[in-house]
């Protein structure tokens, strides 16, 4: 005869059963997930939980991240785990600045996902933050905390980086003249284009998490070399993907090089740094992520100390410049 506790028992796992088969969509990256999100991570935001039963203070700060870019936008993907409606990897977003989880106001979701899937699928969705929005959440008081919810009621929520520099501006500012380009002195063969114009040209290249067959086809100019998708170069190198350059004979560590990052593969050889893609790719990567990046061959610091095992390697590489000059 069953008694009151097994039949307790047996109503708590028919109801996490049902739970797990109808968690249908997750954002990724998510928050408290570390690699791609499961079934199993599914969570159902509300308001009273908006990242689900996920505690927000001991996972923002070490949480993948998205990087906001200068015009306040956001880049993530929605992956589902059913076809159908259920399925569905249209959003609603909401984001909080302080990223504690408290304060959430609505943004605005310009690339939407799809409502009624025919299949398991991965959809971009592309949120632009309010106007304003800057990001004060975490050890760097420079994150905010989005709060990711399908049509069907699933999601979980997602950590955005915002650069010192990136603060979404207001949307009254009085917009600035634009400044006269200064005359050039004189135009050398190894002239290299602007910060802001190399990284203009990446915009319209894939984003993370995104299938790629090249490092050029991405905005960060590294394509995964074992994952065959978009990533930045310090992902690419660190996470088992054996570094950047799918498609090519072997990996690279061409962006990280640039970027200073000291954990590329072991037995990874560096390309020609002069390469227009790789300038562009690094250029637009130190603009997201505060870098000082100087793309000319006189003047290539950082802003920042090289990791030391880099330090050597940099200098040998400025005696290479000096002879090509």
């Amino acid at each position: 005869m069953f008694t009151n506790k097994s039949v307790t028992a047996c109503v708590s796992i028919l109801f996490v059963l049902a739970a797990q088969t109808s968690a249908h969509a997750i954002p990724n990256p998510a928050l408290g997930v570390k690699g791609t999100p499961q079934r199993s991570d599914v969570q159902r935001p509300s308001t009273a939980s908006p990242c689900g039963s996920v505690n927000i203070a001991s996972n923002l700060d070490t949480s993948t991240a998205v990087a906001a870019a200068a015009d306040g936008t956001v880049t993530f993907q929605v992956q589902n785990f059913n076809a159908g409606a259920d399925g569905s990897t249209s959003v609603s977003v909401q984001v909080d600045p302080t990223g504690a989880g408290k304060k959430f106001v609505a943004a605005t979701v310009k690339t939407n996902g799809n409502k009624n899937p025919s299949k398991v699928e991965s959809d971009k969705v592309v949120v632009s933050l309010p106007a304003g929005t800057k990001c004060t959440g975490g050890k760097a008081k420079n994150l905010c905390l989005l709060s990711v919810k399908t049509t069907a009621g699933f999601g979980a929520c997602t950590v955005v980086s915002q650069g010192k520099a990136t603060a979404n501006p207001p949307a009254k500012a009085a917009a600035k003249p634009a400044a006269k380009p200064a005359a050039a002195k004189s135009i050398k063969p190894t002239a290299q284009p602007s910060v802001s114009q190399l990284a203009a040209k990446q915009t319209s290249k894939k984003t993370v998490f995104e299938s790629c067959a090249l490092d050029s086809e991405c905005q960060q100019g590294c394509c995964g070399f074992s994952s065959g998708k978009c990533a930045g170069p310090d992902v690419a190198q660190s996470n088992g993907s054996g570094g950047c350059g799918h498609g090519a004979k072997a990996p690279n560590c061409n962006v990280a090089t640039l970027l200073g990052f000291s954990d590329c593969v072991k037995g990874a050889k560096n390309g020609d740094l002069h390469d227009a893609t790789i300038q562009a790719a690094t250029a637009f990567t130190a603009k997201l992520d505060g870098f000082k990046f100087t793309p000319s061959v006189e003047a290539r610091g950082l802003g920042g100390k090289l990791a030391p095992g880099m330090m050597k390697a940099r200098e040998a590489l400025r005696e290479v410049f000096d002879e090509l000059e």
